[in-house]
């Protein structure tokens, strides 16, 4: 990320013909306030519920949000430098941003591979027992390991003291680009497509309860809603990255140092609209990637919808959830009413009289 912010702000704000300055602090602005209240209501739903926070599958979602909101930590810095129309941030602040850029990464495309493995091993649990709840705690430690440890290379190809670019060579560059490419995004990617198919193959040919065979559509559909918002949010930054590297005709302040210009030629760099279009797409799919997964999230699980009423205020309740819809109702008809006993009539008649009388 940190080269193709380079890329926008060191060069193409300054040969632009698109209000970068105004298009992508805004878009920066609003990803940081939706993505940052999405995952706070997300953890809310998550934690609060004890029966949420035991299950394996809400483990892997909470890892999943965590490294989204450690994304979502970069865009101030994309805000300032918006700003600025350069890097103006220090060195530290660039190293800081490349390293957290790569261990997010790394710690979401790997959860999201682990949660298709995961969710192929709750769907199918004849092939192999589920996961318990220690095997995933261990898997998410691990997760974060082998993303922090991936990352460091990153970070000594950042040459922070000449406006946060890359001090390497074209050839060197594509070293540590290709397998970026295959560990960060071929590679995971294989793996849950693969999962996804088991998965789906499996809830095809067994049938087992209405309810069941529910969770798991909605469980599997937001796999493959996730997988695609970071494949489609990160495909446009690596083929970016691929042209830039191999057109010789492309040059910016975020490619791999090249040869110095030569005296006829010219020492800044030439940006076509198309280029510029192509990058303003790319840094903001990258800056709106964090913000997707909470509304899939609540959009595919009912209960989750109806723990966030619960906890929300009453003032939001109408918002969130659907108006009730009055039926009317018949009411029961009301018990038959008993006759009241009638008291009896003294009424003497003139023969009972004349009886009386004459006795």
């Amino acid at each position: 990320m940190p080269a193709i912010v380079n890329l926008l702000f060191n060069v193409v704000s300054a040969n632009t013909t698109i209000s970068f300055t105004v298009v992508l602090p805004m878009v920066s602005l609003v990803s940081l306030v939706v993505g940052f209240g999405g995952h706070l209501l997300l953890w809310l739903v998550l934690v609060r519920n004890p029966r949420s926070r035991s299950k394996p599958s809400s483990v892997m979602l909470l890892n999943l949000s965590l490294a989204d909101l450690g994304a979502l930590l970069t865009l101030p810095c994309v805000l300032l430098s918006a700003s600025f129309q350069n890097w103006q941030l220090g060195g530290a602040t660039c190293v800081l941003l490349g390293y957290m850029t790569s261990v997010t990464v790394g710690v979401e495309i790997f959860s999201l591979a682990a949660l298709s493995v995961l969710r192929y091993r709750i769907v199918a649990p004849r092939m192999r027992p589920p996961a318990s709840l220690t095997q995933v705690l261990f898997t998410v430690v691990a997760i974060w390991l082998i993303s922090v440890t991936m990352a460091l290379p990153k970070v000594t190809y950042i040459d922070f003291d000449g406006g946060c670019t890359w001090s390497v060579g074209r050839d060197e560059w594509l070293l540590f680009l290709v397998p970026a490419l295959l560990v960060y995004y071929v590679a995971p990617l294989l793996c849950i497509a693969i999962n996804c198919g088991l998965i789906i193959s499996h809830l095809h040919g067994c049938r087992g309860t209405l309810a069941a065979d529910r969770r798991n559509k909605k469980a599997t559909a937001l796999l493959i809603g996730s997988t695609l918002v970071f494949a489609i949010s990160w495909l446009p930054y690596y083929a970016l990255e691929f042209v830039n590297v191999m057109s010789p005709r492309v040059s910016s302040a975020a490619s791999p140092i090249s040869s110095p210009p030569g005296p006829s030629e010219e020492t800044g760099p030439r940006v076509s609209l198309l280029w510029e279009v192509a990058s303003l797409m790319a840094i903001l799919l990258v800056c709106l990637a964090p913000c997707w997964n909470p509304p899939l999230y609540f959009l595919l699980s009912r209960p989750a919808v109806r723990q966030l009423r619960a906890l929300l205020p009453s003032f939001f309740h109408k918002h969130l959830g659907k108006k009730r819809v009055q039926r009317w109702r018949i009411a029961p008809a009301p018990p038959p009413r008993l006759p009241h006993p009638q008291p009896p009539t003294h009424s003497l008649t003139h023969q009972t009289l004349t009886h009386r009388l004459t006795q």
